[in-house]
């Protein structure tokens, strides 16, 4: 196994890499000046000028790339923010609790609902919850999170003349109040997410529950219960496992549209506000920690499954 992750670990480096060169390729190909937005119009040419040398903008785009990726890799230093002028991981890890819980809750919700509906679904296969399992999964596909949220924000306004307040409290201030803020982005972005989680559960535990094994636990007198539950729940795991694992970058993705919408002072509304902007140094690595992170967890979730099936084994 330690081969493995070592060759993992190899092949990620190339990927950041190349992850790196496209974000930053894509922020230059944007329109817009940012040194123009900086000061508003209202400047002079030499002023203009000025603010370019310090940013650093008046230097070749390779240089500009060689001393980011650069700064990163010899000092751990990700630079400053343009505009705020402030450390960009210090901002990053003020903000990631915020986004960590909002991604830990829309997980939560999505796996959650998304197992218990596709057991349902498979156990009782060709019934009215099998039915009614299979539409809400199509639902859930169906309804894009993002439009869901809105709706969530502005039909209470619309129809009973009252804004809900989204004001952030931290955990750790007040969890209670926390978790009635939180709540709503998460069950709003989780249910959206839990429909392929839902058709992935019932596919696999339909085709665990036609093995030789699960015929053998059946002609012991074994409960239903301990059938699904014990012995053929942990084997169907494995594509549901995976289906996280991919909707990883989708989770924290996710966040930036969902944070903006209900004003969570996460790294997702930090990304977006940023963008805006044209703050280069922050999108670019924003973007670089988050592929680093979901690189990590990618291979996270592949260890994992030596532990749900004993049969696989890394080399």
């Amino acid at each position: 196994m330690k081969q493995y992750v070592l060759r993992r670990l190899a092949l990620a480096v190339p990927t950041l890499v190349l992850v790196s060169l496209i974000v930053f390729s894509i922020m230059r190909f944007m329109p817009g000046d940012v040194v123009i937005r900086m000061v508003e119009g209202h400047a002079y040419a030499p002023t203009i000028e000025a603010l370019r040398k310090e940013l650093g903008l008046d230097r070749p785009a390779v240089v500009q790339y060689l001393d980011w990726v650069g700064g990163i890799v010899l000092r751990g230093d990700f630079g400053n923010s343009y505009w705020t002028r402030q450390p960009i991981f210090d901002e990053f890890v003020r903000r990631f609790p915020v986004t960590l819980e909002l991604a830990a809750l829309t997980i939560l919700v999505s796996v959650v609902i998304g197992i218990l509906v596709g057991i349902v679904s498979a156990v009782r296969q060709d019934t009215a919850s099998d039915y009614v399992g299979r539409v809400l999964a199509i639902l859930a596909l169906s309804v894009p999170y993002f439009g869901l949220a809105v709706l969530v924000v502005v039909l209470p306004s619309i129809y009973f003349k009252w804004t809900p307040v989204w004001t952030y409290v931290a955990l750790t201030t007040d969890p209670l109040e926390n978790l009635k803020i939180m709540i709503v982005p998460a069950l709003v972005f989780g249910v959206t997410r839990a429909g392929p989680i839902m058709r992935i559960m019932r596919s696999a535990l339909l085709e665990v529950m036609r093995q030789d094994y699960i015929r053998t636990a059946w002609s012991k007198g074994l409960p239903e219960r301990v059938i699904v539950l014990r012995h053929a729940l942990k084997n169907a795991m494995i594509p549901v496992v995976t289906l996280v694992g991919l909707q990883t970058p989708l989770y924290i993705g996710g966040s930036v549209i969902i944070e903006t919408i209900f004003r969570l002072p996460g790294v997702g509304l930090f990304f977006f506000e940023a963008l805006t902007r044209l703050d280069y140094p922050v999108v670019q690595s924003v973007n670089l920690i988050v592929a680093t992170m979901v690189v990590g967890l990618n291979l996270a979730i592949d260890l994992t499954y030596a532990f749900l099936d004993p049969r696989i084994r890394y080399r």
